[in-house]
């Protein structure tokens, strides 16, 4: 079947050839990254696998949020609750979502409460690209990189002014409000932008409105001398109705987020430069139910410097120091803080372009659980013109979060027996997961017009946090609690292919095959998909471009493992028309042949859902 797979990929490459290759480069592969080695780099020589969301998911209004807009990347998987408004995270190769580090511009978004973030919260109207590394990333990012990381680059630097405003109306009475504006005042930079969201969801209970504001303020003196300003706010009211099966039509959640940053580069000569970063962040999550409310605050205060210095363009080193500290205020859980200090260095060392060694290493020492040390090793070979070899071995950690440790101590009457008792708490002597993993890929361009990738993984999680149960001596009592009593290994292969046939004609497919065991319950990880891929195409055409996509998921297994999710095909379908130079018109069908689906058990996603509107450009 894979072998077959594979074939199905080659074809359309074999079949256009080099001279038929368009003049624009779909591909980007020149375009310089940062998140791979925290240093400029084409993506071509950046180790590990990398890839890019910078075209019309980000540009051109595409997708509302940063969740949507990865989700059809090889090696990612989405768990969406609901529409647009609901909780969403993601998974990349079969690890869980609190093993994905989000990022800004390289500063770690995290709650240290719930140990993962909502990307449904994260508009990308100020987004500039949307980088995503898959695999490990510890030796340089430290806690919680253990699947991969998402590094969100917000716009900077302005050189061609514009005003942008948007307006969307769709199913469930959905409204999308959008504006945005970037200038350049006498050397200053500036970027901001706001929106406003309304709708009345999917199902009873679902509705949301947020709003949100974003900006930047970039200004560059001396000589190369630069220092931008980041700032964001967002907040969303939305129904929380649980699952089809326990509704809670009168359960609400409000959530407020709020973030400043400074970063600075300041250089040191034409080989050498020191960057600053200082970030904080607050987040507070409030939900009401009908017998309860859970309030919690979070504030993050994160600070780095790093030094690079370069070997004339043979070898790269940068060594740096980072803190970070965290406090919550939770109602159930009390008021906690932990702080990290952290030492990390890294060597490139680039033999003309051919053969590309890097090696990483970070020490991070926690208050709570103690230190960690993670090294990674990559290598990319360029053995000839569009012909690549990457591989990479490294080791990673994902940390407890406070939930983990400090759970309070609750009891209550076991509800399939009322003649028993069952007690869940926290667990203070709990350790960090830790996992070591390597890949191996192989890269083919054919010109212009075609790239295929595929890379296999191997990833062996030990420690692996999990609720577990014991019961005392009489049998009467139950102990809940999280211990690290799990180890898992998840293996597979992820290719993705992109064609260019013809002028105006992208085509884009990915496959990822994966296996994901639970090794001490002998047992398939839950939520994971043996088979996952996506597909779509795009055409302009006169002033209009049309593109389709389509996602498959397999079946996998459901929260306790005691059944498997059926698999489906979802279609969507976007058209937008280019009435003028200041004029767009916008029109989309999502899930165009009504699936019924879930990618979360009891979490009924919505059916067929149309929007259209416009968007003014000056």
């Amino acid at each position: 079947m894979l072998k077959k797979f594979v074939w199905l990929l080659l074809l359309p490459v074999l079949f256009f050839s080099e001279e038929a290759a368009p003049e624009k480069d779909f591909f980007q592969l020149d375009e310089v990254v940062v998140t791979g080695s925290r240093v400029e780099k084409m993506l071509r020589e950046s180790p590990g696998s990398l890839a890019i969301i910078s075209d019309d998911k980000v540009k051109n209004g595409g997708d509302k949020n940063v969740g949507v807009a990865i989700s059809d990347i090889a090696g990612v998987d989405s768990s969406k609750i609901g529409f647009t408004g609901q909780t969403q995270n993601v998974m990349i190769r079969g690890v869980s979502s609190e093993g994905t580090l989000i990022l800004i511009n390289g500063v770690p978004l995290k709650s240290s409460y719930q140990g993962n973030v909502d990307l449904s919260s994260i508009n990308l109207d100020n987004v500039e690209r949307v980088e995503v590394l898959k695999g490990p990333a510890s030796s340089l990012y430290g806690a919680g990189a253990v699947g991969g990381v998402v590094n969100i680059i917000t716009k900077d630097k302005v050189t061609v002014p514009s005003l942008d405003l948007m307006a969307l109306y769709g199913t469930f009475q959905t409204k999308d409000l959008r504006l945005a504006y970037s200038g350049n005042i006498s050397g200053i930079s500036l970027n901001l932008s706001g929106s406003l969201f309304q709708t009345d969801g999917a199902r009873v209970n679902s509705d949301a409105v947020s709003k949100d504001l974003n900006g930047s303020i970039d200004y560059s003196f001396q000589k190369n001398n630069n220092i931008r300003i980041t700032f964001g706010a967002y907040k969303c009211d939305s129904g929380a109705p649980g699952s089809a099966i326990v509704s809670n039509p009168f359960n609400r959640q409000q959530l407020e987020k709020s973030n400043v940053g400074i970063d600075y580069n300041l250089p040191l000569g034409d080989d050498s430069g020191l960057k600053f970063k200082i970030y904080g962040n607050k987040n507070i999550l409030n939900f009401h139910a009908s017998t309860y409310e859970t309030l919690s605050e979070e504030r993050d205060f994160y600070t780095e410097a790093t030094y690079t210095y370069d070997f004339g363009g043979i070898n790269v080193i940068t060594l740096g120091i980072s803190g970070d500290y965290g406090v919550l205020e939770q109602s159930s859980i009390g008021s906690h803080n932990a702080a990290t200090r952290s030492f990390f260095a890294q060597d490139i060392f680039d033999l003309l372009g051919f053969w590309i060694f890097t090696a990483s290493a970070r020490y991070d020492s926690h208050t709570l659980y103690g230190d960690s040390f993670n090294p990674m090793f990559s290598l990319v070979y360029n053995i000839d013109d569009g012909v690549q070899i990457k591989g990479s071995f490294g080791t990673a950690f994902r940390a407890p979060t406070f939930s983990d440790i400090y759970w309070p101590y609750m009891s209550d009457v076991d509800w399939l027996d009322p003649t028993k008792t069952v007690i869940t708490k926290g667990n203070a002597s709990i350790v960090p997961e830790k996992s070591t993993s390597w890949e191996a890929g192989l890269n083919l361009e054919f010109g212009k017009n075609a790239t295929l990738r595929t890379t296999y993984f191997n990833n062996r999680i030990k420690d692996l946090i999990q609720w577990s149960s014991t019961v005392n001596t009489t049998g009467l009592i139950t102990t809940w609690m999280p211990s690290n009593v799990g180890e898992a290994e998840i293996y597979g292969v992820e290719s993705e292919l992109k064609v260019i046939p013809v002028q105006n004609l992208d085509m884009l497919v990915s496959y990822t095959w994966l296996r994901a065991m639970d090794l001490i319950a002998n047992l398939p990880l839950i939520y994971r998909a043996n088979n996952k891929a996506n597909a779509g195409v795009s055409y302009g055409f006169c002033c209009c471009k049309l593109s389709l996509n389509a996602e498959y998921y397999d079946i996998r297994p459901n929260e306790f493992g005691t059944a498997m999710l059926p698999s489906f095909v979802v279609m969507n379908a976007r058209l937008d028309i280019k009435a003028t130079k200041e004029i767009a018109f916008i029109f989309s069908v999502n899930n165009i042949i009504d699936t019924s689906y879930q990618l979360r058990e009891n979490f009924p996603m919505p059916g067929r859902n149309i929007s259209g509107g416009a968007k003014f450009s000056f």
